[in-house]
């Protein structure tokens, strides 16, 4: 127990330190995208169709001027080649550091892959093998493992066939994205992992048919171990599989010598280990939820039970799953921002039948090379049953209220329900061992207290989520890449969308957008209002109108006055109304009111076009918005140039304080005539970075430095969020999310 708290403080130091994710490794010395070579020995090897990801350990990196050494690498080769585990390969390319999250709440490839110690990869044409060696053990286990993934993917197809990979042989690659994210929303998504669930049916059950076959424990302790090394060496080694297989021989361990199993030591051992082994795991959801749902299992349900199973086992498996949901719930608000309200109900369906989903998916590919139509027909039970696990999600969809998105929440509120959850459940411990002595259990007296107190350690973990915890205005340009995208949230809780599109970034709705709104607490927008057609503005947008049932909803679509429709703005709006979503349209002069915030359309007018130059074009006929909250303006302005510009800067009444600067600043905009008359003190610019345009361009650079601004560009500060609490300007802070772990204050 003491070397498990001595190893917590370490990590702790070292992310207070400003060590952690942020450690340093001896290739950080080297510039990003240099020519480099790197030597390194195979340990484990992922294939597509596009190219071979090569794990490498022992790995030694020259960059022409200095060599050196690292533990780990990656290289991702565009031909597949038939290296095997423990070969030596050498492989040359542009050395490509992993990149840290633009936005809060998208993924963080950084964090993801230092956690595994891999600190970097190359992308290379070639790989050529250095030196033969060959673990002969593990290679023959890998191969094995595709084999087994071909034949089910063979007979049960793609779709179910990806799922059922992913709970025998932890491999994902085939599975169906869209079913992953179905099984996530549903709050089933722990089925697909390796855990405990996994390795305990697999190693309990070759212990249990040795120990019965041969009557010894010690022969039955030695084959369940060595079959369940075995599985972790094939399906690889995660921090749910280390912990379940350390429980698992202490379990076993205490059977053969003739003694208790010690759970907390086992438990206790199991965290030590895994922090040893990797100590920024401890950070990592995947390690926090795995130790957090074994022990409110180990602990905390023992002592919110009586021991006595009066009500049967629905009972207890309600009691299990609310337990593990109480353990939990900071820790999956924290990561994901959001509770699938039914999974309680789900899981108490879904995990019993994936006993016999593992036992009909282990017999039946045995029985492919025994009795093949036998595993065959077994294999295809396993299909039915996902079938069903598919109409429970789409059931559990159509159920009002099947999410409840709040945010990430504070640490003070995570603080507060962890000690009034220790709290509550200590007092019911000691309230029903007094009961117990007077032999009388149903009257514990405090149990209405007791109840209220644990709804106010509930309420302040909720109330600290960004849903509930918002004050004054708040503005965020995201970092979408090359394009658009701003999410404004006021005081009473109103939330917008202006514009959300890429033409660098890939599926920027869901990976980007979305993940963003979600971390902000953000479950429904009401309005998502859009400039004009072009896709590094609405492509985003798309993705959003297409995702309605799994991601973020929309209450009304706001776009130009039709006469300035072009045909991608005919489609998105054929796209919003075929889901279901109110499409209005916003001309000039018209506004929207929430309390202290307006939001008013200055551009464009058809009409006025007519006058000026009789044409309608694309980028001139963008949409601009002027957000007022007391003495802070913002100006949207789109990509709007030329002749919409020039009308623009000709009608304009009043300065602003935030430019929003058109065209990710190309010189085709932002004339010097526009900001004489918008005089703003600020400018935000969302561009690419190295984009293939040059933008923004130096000479929309000079021309708002001449004017005084101060300017801030998406590409070099990540997601820009602008906070005002009063009404006056002074109070306005600007916060550059361009840090990893870089939180809102």
């Amino acid at each position: 127990m003491l070397y498990l708290v001595i190893m917590l403080v370490m990590v702790s130091r070292e992310m207070m330190t400003g060590a952690g994710i942020f450690v340093t490794f001896p290739v950080d010395t080297v510039e990003n995208g240099r020519l480099v070579t790197v030597t390194g020995e195979v340990f484990r090897i992922d294939e597509t169709e596009e190219y071979q990801t090569l794990y490498l350990k022992r790995v030694g990196i020259s960059d022409g001027r200095q060599n050196i050494q690292e533990r780990y690498f990656l290289a991702y080769v565009k031909e597949n080649h038939s290296f095997a585990l423990g070969n030596k390969i050498k492989a040359s390319g542009s050395l490509e550091f992993f990149e840290n999250e633009r936005n809060p709440g998208a993924f963080s490839r950084k964090k993801y892959y230092r956690t595994q110690g891999i600190p970097a990869c190359i992308w290379a044409e070639e790989a050529e093998l250095v030196n033969r060696n060959t673990n002969l053990f593990r290679e023959r286990l890998r191969l094995l493992r595709k084999r087994w993934s071909e034949a089910v993917l063979q007979i049960l197809g793609a779709k179910k066939g990806g799922i059922l990979n992913a709970m025998l042989l932890g491999d994902k690659q085939q599975m169906d994205d869209e079913i992953k994210e179905q099984y996530q929303v549903n709050g089933i998504a722990h089925i697909l992992a390796i855990s405990g669930l996994h390795l305990s049916f697999v190693g309990l059950g070759f212990y249990r048919f040795v120990r019965r076959t041969s009557g010894s424990y010690l022969a039955g302790g030695l084959a369940g171990i060595t079959f369940l090394l075995m599985y972790i060496v094939m399906i690889g080694c995660t921090v749910s599989a280390v912990r379940a297989v350390i429980m698992f021989c202490m379990q076993v361990g205490a059977d053969m010598t003739g003694r208790v199993n010690d759970r907390l030591t086992a438990y206790t051992l199991a965290m030590a280990t895994v922090i040893w082994w990797r100590p920024l795991a401890f950070f990592d959801a995947g390690f926090q939820l795995s130790f957090g749902a074994v022990g409110a299992v180990l602990f905390l349900y023992p002592l919110i039970t009586s021991g006595k199973n009066t009500f049967g086992k629905l009972a207890e498996s309600l009691l299990v799953s609310l337990s593990i949901e109480l353990i939990t719930v900071p820790v999956i608000l924290y990561h994901y921002y959001e509770l699938p309200t039914w999974s309680v109900l789900l899981n108490l369906i879904v995990i019993p039948l994936m006993s016999l989903v593992l036992l009909l998916g282990f017999l039946g590919s045995m029985g492919l090379m025994l009795i093949r139509p036998a595993g065959i027909s077994m294999l295809y039970g396993c299909g039915y049953i996902l079938d069903f696990f598919e109409l429970l999600c789409k059931g559990t969809e159509q159920l009002p209220g099947r999410r409840f998105t709040t945010g990430r929440p504070g640490v003070v509120g995570i603080i507060l329900y962890y000690v009034i959850l220790a709290i509550v459940v200590f007092w019911y411990r000691k309230q029903k061992e007094v009961c117990e002595e007077v032999k009388d259990v149903h009257l514990m007296p405090g149990t209405g207290l007791r109840l209220i107190l644990l709804a106010a350690g509930i309420f302040a973990l909720v109330m600290n989520c960004p849903a509930f915890r918002h004050t004054g205005l708040e503005i965020t340009f995201l970092d979408v890449g090359q394009g658009d995208c701003a999410f404004v949230r006021t005081e009473d809780g109103r939330t917008c969308l202006i514009d959300g599109g890429s033409s660098d970034t890939k599926k920027v709705g869901r990976y980007q957008i979305e993940p963003f709104l979600k971390c902000r607490g953000v479950g429904r927008l009401d309005y998502v209002f859009v400039s004009h057609g072009d896709m590094d503005h609405i492509n985003g947008l798309e993705e959003l109108l297409e995702r309605q049932q799994e991601g973020i909803a929309i209450g009304c679509m706001v776009l130009p006055e039709q006469k300035l429709w072009d045909d991608k703005l005919k489609q998105l709006y054929e796209l919003a109304t075929s889901n279901g979503i109110r499409v209005v349209t916003i001309q000039k002069g018209q506004e929207i009111s929430w309390e202290d915030v307006t939001l008013t359309c200055l551009e464009p007018c058809a009409e006025r076009f007519k006058e000026v130059s009789g044409e309608i074009s694309g980028n001139a006929a963008s949409m601009v918005l002027e957000l007022q909250y007391g003495e802070l303006k913002v100006l949207f302005t789109g990509d709007v140039e030329g002749e919409g510009e020039d009308i623009l800067t000709e009608d304009m009444k009043e300065d602003c304080t935030v430019l929003k600067v058109a065209h990710h600043g190309s010189r085709n905009s932002t004339s010097e005539a526009f900001l004489k008359k918008s005089e703003p003190r600020l400018a935000i610019i969302s561009a690419g970075r190295e984009n293939r345009y040059g933008h923004p361009h130096v000479e929309t650079m000079e021309r708002l430095t001449a004017e005084g601004c101060s300017i801030l560009n998406t590409a070099e500060c990540g997601a820009i969020t602008l906070r005002q609490t009063g009404k006056e300007v002074a109070n306005l802070r600007i916060i550059q999310y361009n840090r990893f772990y870089e939180k809102f204050e």
